[in-house]
């Protein structure tokens, strides 16, 4: 047994490395001369690669930019020193005006916000740290300025949040996150979850919820490849074994179900929202555990792949919410994807903001209308026609909705009075169902656009380019690259997985000098762009190249793509609280 969990534990093998040598099998023999079974000595042996030391190694694409630098930990961790080892965190002026905004938005409608601001993996699991980067990690600075901010986030933005540094402790007894993957375990979660309920508890909301008990019980086993031993197999070859966990489920002990899903008769008082950590179809029960610990119904909405904001803006434009808002919403978040200021809060807010009324829906348009789209600009709306009305950027909202239910991207260009021009651009990812919808405040952030007069409002639908593109091994292999090929002029993208070969791009028309090709690697072949081939390493060099660029054809086929436009007023500021329910 002890045999088969060392070489579990295995890592990478360096460049010029070598496994530690096994004594020759000793055949023993025993008193009565038949000979015995050979007895093996089997120890761990190997390290990251020095190429994973390398900065310069991560270059290429922004994702892989987040492992910058992968180092060794005890036991088969792995961490990247600039995300899991910080001891500092963003929370900007900007982003606290923003979420205290929403904060207030919500209580309008009678639901508080309760943020679960996950802290980094070595915070939490410093004990797996090597004495060395142990030494190195300023433990002390992380655990003081993490409860900092978030004392910060709870002053500022005037939410509860749940008090996570009480978990820190090097000698708590479990893995809070995967060894080599940046979620938390289902111990993580678990932990997690009681601490979230406990200060729900504490909330007067809590009063007014349904209770009922939950149970949890095992549901199998859990394998986690780990997101940073891929990019580690990336930069130096070979490869980790699983990780493997116990998985568990939570049922009401009634036998009615553990929680609703978007669309049931009679919706949970209390909604969760966030990432992958959260989404039941992750396997880390952090939804089961918070009903079970808190003791009543919970709709989970998180979205694997959704980004942080992206299960919010899909919850808030429901008809579930919309019809019945929930006494709490809980939104789960690791601290790196908080809207600090490389995130640009506002655009985040300010879509969220008038979604908690459902934008324009149900009120009184000041302008509104309905155009097929084509290429190019499309008046959308025009403040004019011999009155000009008192469109005051401050006082209006957006809301814009497509044909296509399948539609993600929206670029308008809205013009003010006074000379002044935003350029709008509004994304959601694939797996977010946003139904064609754009809600948005127009621009208040700065006193120029706050106090400017609305002049019109025109979509741009951008001409859409196929873009080919090679990745190449660089001398003789038998291997064929795989995985994914990202195509950027640096501000739209595409991409595709091997063995595809090209990506619609849309907007201005593109040459080969003004794109960037980035391929992310695989386990035999290094991450390169079209800029700059792979380094040599364990993994075999590759070379990116942008072979072509035509326009994409039109689909014969395609049914014209109309855009319904409405400007109304922002909601007003409740003067009594709380509003009624």
């Amino acid at each position: 047994m002890r045999s088969l969990m060392l070489a579990a534990c295995l890592a990478l093998v360096a460049p010029g490395a070598h496994a530690a040598k096994a004594p020759p099998a000793a055949a023993t023999t025993p008193a009565n001369g038949t000979p015995g079974a050979p007895q093996y000595a089997i120890e761990p042996c190997c390290s990251l690669c020095p190429r994973a030391a390398d900065p310069h190694a991560y270059d290429g694409s922004p994702y892989l930019g987040d492992f910058r630098t992968l180092v060794d930990g005890r036991d088969g961790w792995l961490f990247r020193t600039g995300m899991d080892l910080t001891t500092t965190f963003d929370i900007t002026d900007e982003s606290l005006h923003g979420l205290k905004r929403l904060s207030e938005a919500l209580k309008q409608r009678g639901t508080e916000l309760v943020l679960v601001y996950q802290p980094p993996r070595g915070l939490m699991d410093p004990d797996k740290l090597t004495p060395a980067e142990r030494k190195a990690y300023d433990f002390d600075a992380a655990h003081r300025n993490y409860t900092a901010a978030l004392e910060r986030l709870r002053q500022g933005g005037d939410v509860v949040v749940a008090p996570l540094d009480t978990l820190v402790d090097e000698h708590k007894g479990y893995e809070y996150f995967f060894r080599r993957d940046h979620h938390w375990t289902p111990a993580g979660a678990q932990h997690s979850a009681k601490v979230v309920a406990d200060a729900i508890r504490t909330m007067p909301a809590y009063k007014a919820i349904p209770h009922k008990t939950f149970e949890t019980r095992p549901a199998g086993v859990l394998a986690k490849p780990g997101t940073l031993q891929k990019i580690a197999s990336q930069l130096c070859g070979g490869g980790y074994s699983m990780q493997y966990v116990a998985m568990y489920a939570t049922e009401a002990t009634g036998g009615d179900g553990g929680g609703g899903l978007l669309g049931d008769a009679a919706q949970p008082e209390v909604a969760l929202v966030g990432t992958s950590n959260s989404d039941s179809k992750g396997g880390y029960n952090f939804g089961g555990y918070l009903e079970e610990a808190l003791g009543a119904d919970i709709v989970d909405v998180a979205i694997s792949g959704g980004s942080f904001e992206g299960s919010l803006l899909h919850y808030l434009s429901s008809k579930e919410f919309q019809a019945h808002p929930p006494k709490v919403i809980v939104w789960e978040m690791p601290y790196q994807n908080y809207p600090g200021s490389d995130k640009n809060p506002y655009k985040i807010f300010r879509q969220a903001v008038p979604l908690v009324d459902n934008g324009c829906e149900g009120k009184p348009s000041i302008l509104s209308n309905t155009i097929t789209t084509h290429p190019g600009t499309n008046e959308l709306l025009f403040n004019g026609g011999g009155r000009i009305l008192p469109l005051v950027g401050k006082n209006m909202q957006v809301d814009m909705k497509f044909s296509d239910p399948a539609q993600k991207d929206l670029h308008a260009e809205l013009w003010y009075f006074n000379g002044l021009k935003e350029s709008l651009k509004l994304h959601f990812n694939q797996y977010v169902d946003n139904d064609g919808r754009f809600v948005a405040e127009l621009r208040s952030d700065r006193p120029d656009y706050a106090g400017a007069t609305l002049m019109g409002a025109t979509l741009e639908v951008d001409p859409t380019y196929v873009v080919t593109a090679s990745v190449t091994p660089v001398g003789a292999s038998t291997a064929k690259p795989t995985g994914g090929v990202s195509i950027s002029n640096g501000e739209t993208s595409c991409s595709f997985t091997l063995p595809a070969t090209s990506c619609n791009l849309a907007g201005p028309h593109p040459t080969a000098s003004s794109l960037t090709a980035t391929y992310t690697g695989d386990a035999n072949f290094a991450n390169a762009t079209s800029a700059q081939a792979s380094s040599h390493g364990v993994a075999l060099p590759v070379r990116v190249a942008i072979t072509d660029i035509k326009p994409a054809a039109a689909d014969p086929n395609a049914k014209p793509m109309k855009l319904s436009a409405a400007l109304c007023p922002r909601e007003a500021p409740a003067k009594t609280g709380v509003a009624a329910r």
